[in-house]
């Protein structure tokens, strides 16, 4: 049976497949001349490039076997598809990612950013909407008439007034070619159509969305050349925990009209783009509501939206609109308040029948669970103040089974277990789902059972005199640093004994005066969040907080010794942006203050009210983004990861060797390790710190920088020797405070640590840029000789040379461009770029501090 598709969404489809990268995942290899593409024709014996891709038009024809069309007609000719298999392959290809990314700003002619010739002309068009008459009738026919919809929206208008304001040619008019806005015949792409912004939270405008206003335009909507990178209306999603989709732009700002502001649509019924998809897993929008149009199609939309949404752990509901109606049609022929209340009439999209435990068995250990035919074996692993991990076992009686460990607050753990559920066990995504989720609430219940009255103990964990005795063995150790980093390598964390280190004394300081702070740095799937839930793991639960999220408020609101004394870890740093002001004014000051007006509920009067959190506190963090606020990096020691092909074979064979039976009672002594660390730093008293060699220390002046990184310095020698505070001289102040005397071999472990964390702070570069830098010195020096200058390389020439992946390669070598260490010689219109060396040589000098060798040579004069 042929599917119901209607004209819009095939358009949008074919609009959204770049034909060149359609024609060169099919094997074939178009080549650039003049506008259009030419490649071999796959549809007869050609050896001539017969057949022209016009991109911009999404055309293409072969001048001899006259084969011509679209997407659509390629993939039906070329892969022999009927209608319905034709229209799913396009289906496919318009959701795929696309084969070549945008481009950057460097690839823009003359120096232009995208983002802000993308402004200008929205502001053009803004500007252009509000002198002229022809948007505005168009807008107002549909229904959507109110001027601060308009303003809302930016709803600009695109007459061809853009082109009066260019010269003839030249950069800006290239780089405009370039993002799409002009044509090659630099005439505008959405000239004759309402233009909206489409935006992104960290991006401001990455798109525009053009509606045509003549009623017989064969493509009536139209988007810039590439993916849908913008979200309309995205701000909903942060304001607001249910969202409403629309199909289309218009119908999104009809719903707004009639009340209801948190709206934003799919562009068309083909699926869920991935930036909203996105969107609704960062700001954790749990229910979705669906307005479709009222036909067939619209229909269907719903029904495959609403399984992929209850797949997402999302509520989905659905407003019925009657045969034909799509919402401009009911605001324009109804009113706003028609339309409002059929919004607020919404239908909860049933999902399938609950499934419930048949049986359940309890132990000190965990439970055990029967769900219908899958029998589920979970032990549960403590602490559960911020984690609720668990072993989970699951066996069906066909005999299939799926082991894991997982952390039920964790979404993409979830997510990992689901899958393995349906794959390995043969579940249906739904049904897994369920069962997921009554495993959650039975671990939650386990956990809640266990934790009240560890929760009572939490706050004065008392210890017998085996555990004091333990505690105090190993903290007197005589090489401590070395029996932590052991410890850490037990649990399962190979190699990095540096950033270990440095974010293990960053958790033991948040028992000091001036706690450090860091912020741990690599790509995806380099051990950053293992790094800190290690850290997390040896710290006693009741002196670490575990966030994956904190919003702008959070902080500010907190008990107000809740934070005191605590390790405070962000999973990833985009998880707590918005609450940055807060957590730098905790690393500075210590505490945070906010006066806050508050109605008196004995008078109804205003007063205002002044809130304090008290702090100190440690703090940790983790990003894959290697540019790091500044206010943020003079805060923090930036910690990078080891990302080298040996670590990786160092991490390759641990995992392989947890794996080995010599290793079966590896949980236990995990909990025998956590068990030690945790009394060990209970042991540890809050004592001052003084540092008797400070007055002989030296330390760069060259930046103003440099004040801060001086005090963390020195904090940090205070952190090493608070740690090891039973191996070191202790006295009593006059007043009667007691005190710890850092010794060399606290300044001995603080170079250590900070030497090479300071040097890669200190430089200009960050270090993935640095060290491409240096390779590429390397490299050109071996070429070149002395003729440095002369010598071009491409991107290509250096992922062949440096084995860096090609994302990392483009955002470091960036900012080497950025910085004025190389340059761009070459490429554009098409061609390679090419790059040439500027900095041939080291500028940079050593780190002005003392080795401890020097030290102890002063300190013996």
């Amino acid at each position: 049976m042929t599917p119901t598709l209607d004209r819009k969404e095939l358009d949008e489809l074919k609009a959204r497949v770049d034909l060149v990268d359609l024609f060169r995942d099919s094997g074939l290899q178009p080549r650039k001349k003049g506008k259009n593409w030419l490649c071999i024709c796959p549809f007869h014996d050609d050896r001539e490039a017969s057949l022209s891709i016009n991109n911009e038009r999404r055309l293409w024809q072969c001048f001899s076997c006259k084969a011509a069309g679209d997407a659509f007609d390629f993939l039906r000719l070329k892969e022999k598809l009927e209608f319905p298999a034709a229209l799913e392959r396009l289906r496919r290809c318009a959701s795929a990612e696309p084969s070549a990314p945008l481009p950057t700003v460097t690839e823009l002619p003359g120096g232009f950013r995208r983002q802000d010739l993308l402004n200008r002309v929205a502001e053009l068009y803004q500007r252009r909407f509000a002198e002229t008459t022809d948007g505005k009738s168009y807008l107002e026919s549909r229904g959507i008439s109110a001027v601060e919809t308009w303003k809302a929206f930016q709803v600009g208008f695109c007459d061809g007034s853009l082109l009066k304001t260019l010269p003839d040619e030249g950069p800006i008019v290239e780089a405009l070619q370039a993002i799409g806005i002009l044509n090659s015949d630099k005439k505008e792409l959405l000239r004759g159509c309402v233009v909206v912004p489409l935006t992104h939270p960290d991006q401001g405008i990455v798109g525009l969305y053009g509606r045509r206003i003549r009623t017989d335009a064969k493509n009536r909507h139209l988007y810039l050349p590439g993916p849908h990178q913008g979200v309309l209306n995205w701000q909903s999603f942060k304001s607001s925990g249910r969202i409403v989709f629309t199909e289309s732009v218009l119908d999104a700002m009809a719903v707004w009209q009639a009340g209801v502001r948190n709206v934003s649509c799919l562009y068309g019924t083909q699926g869920l783009p991935e930036p909203l998809k996105a969107l609704l897993e960062r700001f954790e929008v749990r229910e979705v509501v669906l307005v479709m149009d009222g036909d067939r199609a619209g229909l269907e939309a719903t029904q495959t939206l609403s399984q992929a949404l209850r797949e997402m752990d999302r509520t989905v509901t659905a407003v019925r609109l009657a045969d034909g109606q799509d919402p401009c049609q009911i605001l324009q022929e109804q009113g706003p308040e028609v339309l409002q209340k059929l919004l607020t009439q919404t239908q909860k999209e049933a999902p399938c029948a609950p499934v419930s435990p048949t049986s359940r068995i309890t132990s000190d250990k965990g439970f055990e669970l029967q769900i219908t035919d899958t029998k589920y074996r979970v032990e549960m692993i403590g602490p559960f103040s911020s984690r609720l991990k668990a072993n989970v076992l699951a066996a069906h009686n066909s005999g299939r089974w799926t082991q894991d460990r997982i952390d039920f607050y964790v979404h993409r753990d979830r997510a990992k277990l689901e899958r393995q559920l349906v794959s390995q066990l043969q579940l249906s995504r739904t049904t897994a789902s369920q069962h997921l989720a009554e495993l959650m609430a039975a671990a939650e219940e386990w956990a809640k059972d266990r934790k009240a009255p560890e929760k009572a103990e939490n706050d004065t964990v008392q210890l017998t005199e085996k555990q004091k005795q333990e505690a105090l063995a190993f903290l007197r150790t005589p090489n401590l640093a070395r029996a932590i980093l052991t410890d850490l390598e037990n649990l399962g964390y190979i190699g990095e004994e540096n950033p270990k280190l440095l974010a293990y004394l960053i958790g033991i300081s948040r028992k000091l005066p001036k706690p450090l702070s860091g912020i741990i740095i690599s790509q995806s799937g380099c051990g950053k969040s293992t790094l800190t839930d290690f850290i997390e793991q040896l710290t006693p639960p009741e002196d670490v907080m575990m966030f994956t999220r904190i919003t702008a408020q959070a902080l500010q609101y907190m008990a107000q010794f809740l934070l005191k004394g605590k390790l405070i870890i962000v999973e990833e740093r985009t998880g707590a942006e918005s609450a940055e002001y807060s957590i730098r004014i905790l690393q500075s000051r210590q505490k945070l203050t906010q006066a806050v007006p508050q109605k008196d509920p004995a008078t109804g009067k205003i007063a205002t009210q002044i809130i304090t959190v008290e702090g100190p506190v440690a703090y940790l963090e983790t990003t894959t983004d290697p540019r790091i606020n500044h206010e943020n990096a003079t805060r923090c020691f930036e910690i990078t990861l080891d990302e080298s092909q040996e670590q990786t074979e160092r991490i390759l064979q641990a995992q392989r060797a947890w794996r080995m039976p010599t290793r079966k009672n590896r949980h236990r002594q995990a909990e025998a390790i956590q068990e030690c660390h945790h009394n060990a730093q209970r042991l540890l008293e809050p004592v001052l710190v003084f540092i008797p060699f400070a007055d002989q220390l030296v330390f760069p002046t060259k930046k103003l920088r440099n004040r801060r990184d001086h005090e963390r310095f020195l904090c940090l020698i205070e952190a090493s020797a608070f740690l090891h505070q039973y191996q070191r001289e202790r006295g009593r102040t006059e007043d009667g405070d007691d005190y710890v005397m850092a010794a060399l071999e606290d300044y001995r472990l603080a170079y250590q640590l900070a030497h090479e964390v300071l040097s890669l702070t200190l430089h200009e570069l960050s270090r993935g840029a640095k060290d491409l830098w240096q390779l590429i010195r390397a490299w050109v020096h071996a070429q070149a000789d002395d003729r440095t200058r002369e010598f071009l390389f491409t991107r290509r020439d250096l992922r062949r040379v440096t084995d860096i992946e090609d994302h990392q390669l483009r955002a470091a070598l960036q900012e080497l461009v950025d910085m004025e260490y190389v340059e761009v010689a070459a490429g554009q219109n098409g061609r390679a770029f090419q790059y040439r060396l500027l900095v041939a040589h080291e500028q940079e000098a050593p780190v002005a501090l003392l080795s401890p060798e020097d030290l102890e040579r002063r300190l013996s004069r």
